[in-house]
């Protein structure tokens, strides 16, 4: 089955004449037929948080598992305009216990930059199955180019204890280079079995 992303994007710069987007990337997986998005800009906060629990009706997450964050960020938070942030202990609490077999893309920087028994909390809270993003500042293109082989990767294999760990090894091994300028992080739920259905 098509694992179809759910995308939330802040406005990259205060401009508004900005046009930075994540979405010609989500159409090119659309149109290749490899999955369906939905997409939505959040430039408050609430917004955010409107959207997010938008996502968590079950109609929704089956079809739309991959959780897309297009943000900047800083260590253990997604940030917005305004001096506004997410923290991911925030986002545990939005998402506790709703998450089962999920993924989580923090596609901004510096948000995977945290101990990694607080992003298993952030897992086991929510039920999610892995948590994948970036340690460090890094360049947008770069990035976004990297984030359309991860979207496709994630097609792979199933969203199971198995499947998850084969699609773990192809970012690693396949986009090894990337992966290490990168210092992109997948950290898998090691607490709770998701068994292949």
């Amino acid at each position: 089955m098509k694992k179809g992303i759910y995308c939330l994007e802040n406005m990259w710069s205060p401009s508004v004449k900005d046009k930075l987007t994540v979405q010609p990337i989500l159409e090119l997986l659309e149109k290749a037929d490899i999955c369906p998005h939905i997409y939505h800009k959040c430039a408050t906060k609430e917004e955010l948080i409107f959207m997010i629990k938008k996502w968590r009706l079950q109609a929704v997450q089956r079809k739309f598992p991959i959780l897309y964050f297009a943000f900047h960020g800083s260590s253990e938070s997604i940030s917005l305009g305004n001096n506004e942030e997410l923290t991911m202990s925030e986002l545990g609490e939005l998402l506790e216990d709703n998450c089962s077999g999920k993924v989580f893309f923090f596609a901004s920087c510096e948000t995977m930059d945290m101990h990694g028994r607080k992003i298993q909390s952030l897992l086991e809270k929510t039920g999610a199955i892995a948590a994948i993003g970036y340690k460090v500042e890094v360049d947008w293109m770069t990035a976004t180019a990297f984030e359309l082989l991860v979207l496709n990767a994630l097609q792979q294999d199933e969203f199971d204890t198995k499947g998850i760990e084969n699609i773990k090894s192809k970012i690693q091994n396949e986009y090894g280079k990337l992966h290490s300028i990168l210092k992109f992080s997948m950290v898998v739920n090691n607490r709770i079995h998701f068994p292949r259905v």
